[in-house]
């Protein structure tokens, strides 16, 4: 069995198989590409996102803080003192803003904006001269006849001589 003598084909470099070779790496190598590259750009396209829906947020705040001070000094007594209300309410949102504006997620930008759209809405009925509350007349002569002693509605006149 030392005797046989086996034979092969020559191997002969050949263009097919240097371009079959050629796309094989060069498959390898996309999906290398996209293994680690996709994850990134979407980790990326999530910061933007964030930074986006914080930006959203601030501009909104900071347009509704501005017509929240204007519209509390054009209007009358109660819808004035509403607006301010909301004024000093958007003031104690804008110091946590400051605060912790940076750690905020998409979640609770969304939530903070859904809550500066309501305010804007009581905005609006405010702003409009529409106050949530009323005021209120008092007579204060019913009581004053009251504490009198006096039982008649009428108020007592006294005829000048007697």
């Amino acid at each position: 069995m030392a005797g046989i003598k086996v034979q092969s084909v020559k191997f002969k470099k050949d263009y097919m198989m240097l371009l079959a070779f050629l796309l094989f790496f060069l498959i390898v190598l996309s999906e290398c590409f996209l293994a680690f590259w996709l994850p990134w750009h979407l980790k990326l396209d999530r910061m933007w996102a964030e930074q986006v829906a914080q930006q959203e947020l601030i501009d909104q705040f900071d347009g509704l803080r501005g017509s929240a001070r204007r519209s509390s000094e054009k209007l009358s007594k109660p819808a004035s003192s509403e607006s301010l209300l909301i004024c000093r309410s958007l003031d104690r949102a804008a110091a946590y803003m400051h605060q912790y504006g940076k750690m905020l997620t998409p979640e609770q930008c969304k939530l903070f904006g859904d809550a500066l759209r309501k305010l804007q809405g009581h905005l609006r009925t405010v702003s409009g001269n529409r106050a949530y509350s009323r005021t209120v007349e008092l007579d204060s002569s019913k009581f004053v006849r009251t504490l009198r002693g006096v039982k008649s509605v009428r108020p007592l006149l006294r005829k000048p001589g007697k």
